[in-house]
């Protein structure tokens, strides 16, 4: 059994394989360009309601069209797999001659497979997003109204809305047009109540949720005779903190590089 594992970690950790993956990756997405082109609203429903339910509804309804779609995930998941078992052999290495070497030298040289790692965590953030991320859509608010969030104790209270217009003279076109939707929002949970405003550009987070302007109305003071109201469309992402995390250690991994290269063009300038 043993012997078995370890045969697979090394058939894994091919090069080869990455290869082969890199190129299948490339068909496979010249394959997608052709399905994708006139027929993107078929893919559109899966950021609202999640990959296994549009898997199991468009994508197993349209499969001549959505079959590269899965055939995609698989060889992500075969590179991400290749990726770590690689970039984990490598490490092990470095590792085991870091005893000899600096911690400085040492951590230059991990650099690169920091990034490696770092990138596997965004995957796996963007996975772990459309398979258990939970979406709101169609929710509207007018003034004085109210929501529950859903597994929350909260509930958001549109309050008041106070947009901004566009008060320049070049652009008569904008005149009495709203630039910035500002929609004053009650956040109450059963510890606290807090305020917040909500605009089209800058998302509201609470009880783990966000809360995006899709839409408004009026758009201008034209239409002030219209009823005000705001949609929104909410959403509890878990990927949230792997996509942070991620992004932390590329960055981490970035700077040591960077320091590393600019030390060897110190070094190189000194030498000549």
């Amino acid at each position: 059994m043993k012997t078995l594992i370890i045969h697979c970690w090394h058939a894994m950790a091919s090069i080869r394989l990455t290869i082969i993956l890199c190129i299948l990756l490339t068909l496979n997405a010249a394959w997608g360009y052709f399905c994708l082109h006139g027929n993107a609203s078929l893919y559109m429903p899966m950021n609202d309601m999640g990959l296994i339910p549009w898997a199991k509804t468009y994508g197993r309804s349209s499969l001549l069209l959505t079959a590269w779609f899965f055939l995609l995930l698989f060889l992500l998941a075969l590179l991400v797999c290749n990726t770590f078992t690689c970039t984990t052999d490598r490490v092990y290495r470095l590792l085991r001659a870091g005893k000899t070497t600096s911690p400085m030298c040492l951590a230059f040289k991990l650099a690169p497979h920091l990034m490696h790692y770092a990138l596997i965590i965004i995957l796996a953030g963007y996975l772990c997003s459309y398979l258990f991320s939970q979406v709101l859509t169609g929710q509207t608010l007018v003034p004085g109204t109210h929501l529950s969030l859903p597994g929350a104790k909260g509930q958001v209270t549109f309050t008041s809305f106070a947009p901004e217009y566009y008060q320049g003279q070049r652009l008569d076109f904008f005149t009495d047009h709203i630039l910035t939707p500002r929609a004053h929002l009650l956040l109450s949970s059963e510890n606290s109540t807090r305020e917040a405003i909500l605009t089209a550009t800058r998302p509201v987070r609470f009880q783990g949720y966000t809360l995006h302007m899709i839409d408004f109305a009026p758009k201008s003071l034209g239409g002030m005779n219209m009823p005000t109201r705001i949609d929104l469309h909410i959403r509890k992402d878990p990927g949230v903190f792997l996509y942070l995390s991620g992004m932390a250690l590329f960055s981490i991994g970035l700077l040591f590089y960077v320091c590393e290269w600019i030390l060897l063009k110190e070094v190189n300038k000194q030498s000549v």
